[in-house]
């Protein structure tokens, strides 16, 4: 942290267990991609992990109905529903009066576009839309897990633009 970039997660030292959230931005050519993973020294707690396979499955669920003419309410709508089922709708993108209400967005020339996966967004999904879709869970003073990635509809359903490995990068402890 600087005066130049006054905010930052801490100066707290990170330590085991911790989830570590890594969200990577990047622009080519003008055009930008968001991309979250998450990344552990050691191990995630029982709660921690499996709210990370859910986020995983959440993600996975929404691709299988990602193609043009899918609502963007609707997306969101089966996230809140899978969250909801695996009993972590309270910490689904955020928690307490944190908690924002969509599952992702567009993204282009700028990093936040129309449309939102959220309510009240029901015009279908078009060939040629690019949407970050971020499934992630909070747990206050624990911290965030989950992942993220940069989809570009087709004509016949999606394409993945993030290349970075799917999973949970987990990191020797240090002596």
């Amino acid at each position: 942290m600087t005066p130049a970039a006054p905010q930052s997660a801490s100066r707290r030292q990170i330590v085991a267990g911790e989830p570590i959230l890594l969200d990577i931005g990047c622009c080519i050519d003008g055009y930008t991609i968001d991309q979250t993973r998450t990344a552990v020294i050691g191990e995630l707690d029982d709660e921690l992990s499996r709210a990370y396979d859910v986020s995983v499955r959440i993600l996975r669920h929404v691709e299988s109905l990602l193609r043009p003419g899918a609502s963007p309410e609707s997306l969101y709508a089966e996230a809140l529903r899978l969250a909801d089922e695996a009993g972590l709708a309270a910490h689904f993108m955020g928690f307490g009066a944190d908690q924002v209400r969509f599952l992702g967005h567009g993204i282009g020339l700028e990093i936040d576009e129309w449309p939102v996966l959220a309510r009240g967004f029901s015009d279908p999904l078009l060939p040629g839309v690019v949407l970050a879709i971020e499934p992630k869970f909070t747990f206050p003073g624990r911290g965030v897990v989950g992942i993220e990635n940069t989809y570009a509809i087709t004509v016949d359903g999606f394409r993945t633009l993030t290349a970075s490995p799917e999973r949970l990068f987990r990191l020797p402890l240090q002596p």
